[in-house]
């Protein structure tokens, strides 16, 4: 089918358009833009260009752009003024030294949490507009520092970021390390951090062997207090009953009592031979030892019944309540035994169980700006885009096959 032919209207419209020179180069401009720009666009929206563009905006900042940091390094370890009982206070023992190592280990884990605390920042830092000042954004690193007005969950997650305490699992040993953005910065808060760990090693560790002993200390004055108590009640029990010894007393009672009662067999014999030589049951001889063998009787009788009944001494019950107080004073005085014992354990345990730490290597001022940072920066930009070029392919292929 013919082309169709332009009105005359259209035509004269276009040419009125079009009727200056300057008009007709403005025009071609704009039709040749939009293509320009777009191939431009789509230059550099391609992925190569995108990763060299991150991997060199990475690289101008870790290496140029950054701040300087500075690192200082010590290494202690917390050691008991004397070794476990089978064990070697040498590292170099080999096995024997291991249930040493996992002590200070431990001890390591639980001072790493306590530097890491916002109660040691706070006596490092207790002024926050100071720590925000000493430690605030310069130019042209905007990304590096403390702003200011900031909170104080900020503070202590900036505040742990400027320290690493790494114990050692081989050695028990603890490595702790500060940064800083100028070499006193590092080396000060170093120091200050090992006065901290000695002082809550020192405090907690004779805090608690203090609490011990004090425990021990009391537990010998109740046991004193104890057996002053029960030999008062036994004093008191035999001063009123005459300062004799009940069951001394019962004793001879009963060996007077058995005396008299071997008398009076002596005299039934003697009567019985008379009764049988007299045949007068009355004689004057029969008479005689008959009445001593009645008064004989009255007096064992009267002796049992003074020794036994409620109203006379009743030796008995006396040797029971004497003997429940003899039994009071000697486990009171095995109880104090027991407890100076235990008193006297504690303080060697205590004395034995002393902790220290000891510095292995001092904190030196650091003299040039550490580098590993900025290295480790820049990996990790390139880790970044190994991960998502990997996660994206992954994902890409996945929506092709779906």
């Amino acid at each position: 089918m013919p082309e169709s032919i332009p009105t005359s209207s259209s035509s004269t419209s276009l040419q009125k358009e079009l009727s200056s020179p300057f008009q007709v180069s403005s025009f071609l401009a704009q039709a040749q833009l939009t293509p320009v720009w777009r191939e431009r666009l789509d230059r550099f929206t391609k992925p190569k260009v995108l990763i060299s563009a991150f991997l060199a905006t990475s690289a101008f900042y870790c290496f140029i752009i950054g701040r300087d940091r500075y690192t200082a390094v010590s290494e202690f370890v917390i050691q008991q003024a004397m070794p476990l009982e089978g064990s070697s206070s040498s590292v170099l023992a080999g096995s024997a030294a291991a249930p040493q190592v996992l002590t200070s280990l431990v001890d390591g884990q639980y001072l790493q949490v306590y530097l890491e605390s916002s109660e040691v920042k706070s006596r490092l830092f207790p002024d926050g507009k100071k720590l925000e000042q000493d430690y605030r954004i310069k130019f042209p690193d905007l990304r590096t520092g403390l702003p200011a007005n900031s909170s104080a969950p900020d503070q202590l997650e900036f505040y742990r970021k400027q320290l690493s305490a790494a114990p050692q699992p081989l050695s028990g040993s603890v490595v702790l390390t500060t940064s800083g953005f100028t070499p006193e910065q590092a080396f000060n808060l170093n120091n200050a951090l090992l006065k901290q760990s000695r002082r809550f090693v020192n405090e907690v560790n004779q805090s608690i062997n203090a609490d011990q002993n004090q425990f021990a200390r009391k537990e010998v004055q109740i046991a004193e207090l104890n057996l002053k108590a029960s030999t008062r009640k036994l004093e008191l029990f035999r001063e009123k009953h005459g300062n004799l010894s009940v069951e001394t007393e019962q004793a001879t009672t009963s060996s007077f009592i058995s005396g008299l009662e071997s008398q009076l067999v002596e005299l039934k014999v003697e009567e019985a031979a008379l009764r049988r030589q007299y045949r007068d049951p009355n004689a004057p001889e029969v008479a005689f030892v008959a009445d001593q063998v009645k008064e004989l009787e009255f007096q064992i009788r009267q002796e049992r019944e003074r020794s036994v009944s409620k109203d006379g001494r009743d030796l008995n019950t006396l040797v029971l309540e004497e003997a429940e107080l003899i039994s009071d004073v000697e486990f009171a005085t095995a109880n104090l035994q027991s407890a100076r014992l235990a008193a006297d354990n504690s303080r060697r345990e205590s004395q034995r169980q002393l902790k220290f730490v000891v510095v292995l290597s001092q904190p030196q001022l650091p003299v040039a700006p550490d580098q590993n940072w900025r290295w480790q920066a820049f990996l990790a930009s390139i880790g970044i885009i190994v991960v998502a070029w990997g996660v994206g392919g992954f994902l890409l292929n996945a929506m092709r096959k779906s």
